[in-house]
C-alpha cells in the first residue's frame, strides 16, 4: 500500500482501509495530482477535468470552495478567484479506490466554468464512426458563450499552454 506522504491525510494502510474504510487516505499520482471531474449541482452536466494537489484538496475542504492544481501555470488556482465565476462545492466524492475526485458544484455569475467563454470545458462533440485524422471537424455542442472573456480577463495571455 502506497503511503500518503501528506500528514492531513490518514496513511493507506490496507485495500479494507481504504475501500470500505471512512478515513480520506487520497493515493496522488507520481506527479502529486489526483484528477477531478466537476459536474453542474443543478443538472450534472459536466463542467470540466481538473486536478487537485494536496494544498489545493485541503483548501477545497476548508473553503468549500474549488481549488485546483494548474498544471499549465504550475500553480494552486482558485476556481473563478480572476473572473468571479467561482464554484460552491455542493457535493465532494472520492472514488473507491481515492485518487479521483468528482465535485458538484454551483458556479458565481453566468454559470460558465470554461475560461474560453462556455458554461462546460467540453463544449464540443468528436464525431465517431469515420476515420480519425487530419480535417476531422468537432460539432459544437453549445452554440452561444455566456461571457466574453476578453471582458473577464482582459487582453491577458490564455491560461493554457498549447
Amino acid at each position: 500500500m502506497t503511503q500518503t506522504a501528506d500528514p492531513s491525510f490518514a496513511a493507506r494502510t490496507t485495500v479494507e482501509q481504504v475501500e470500505e474504510g471512512d478515513e480520506l487516505a487520497p493515493k496522488f499520482d507520481a506527479d502529486g495530482l489526483l484528477p477531478v471531474v466537476t459536474t453542474a449541482a443543478d443538472g450534472g452536466e459536466v463542467l470540466m477535468l481538473g486536478y487537485m494537489n494536496a494544498d489545493a484538496l485541503k483548501r477545497t475542504i476548508e473553503t468549500g470552495e474549488a481549488h485546483y492544481w494548474s498544471r499549465s501555470r504550475q500553480a494552486l488556482w482558485h476556481k473563478g478567484a480572476t473572473s468571479g465565476l467561482v464554484q460552491k462545492v455542493v457535493d465532494m466524492r472520492i472514488d473507491d479506490d481515492q485518487d479521483a475526485v468528482w465535485l458538484a458544484v454551483e458556479v458565481a455569475g453566468s454559470g460558465a466554468s470554461c475560461h474560453v467563454g462556455y458554461r462546460s470545458c467540453f463544449y464540443r462533440s468528436i464525431p465517431t464512426g469515420n476515420p480519425a485524422g487530419p480535417g476531422l471537424t468537432l460539432q459544437y455542442r453549445e452554440e452561444n458563450k455566456t461571457f466574453d472573456p476578453l471582458d473577464v480577463y482582459g487582453d491577458a495571455p490564455n491560461p493554457t499552454k498549447l
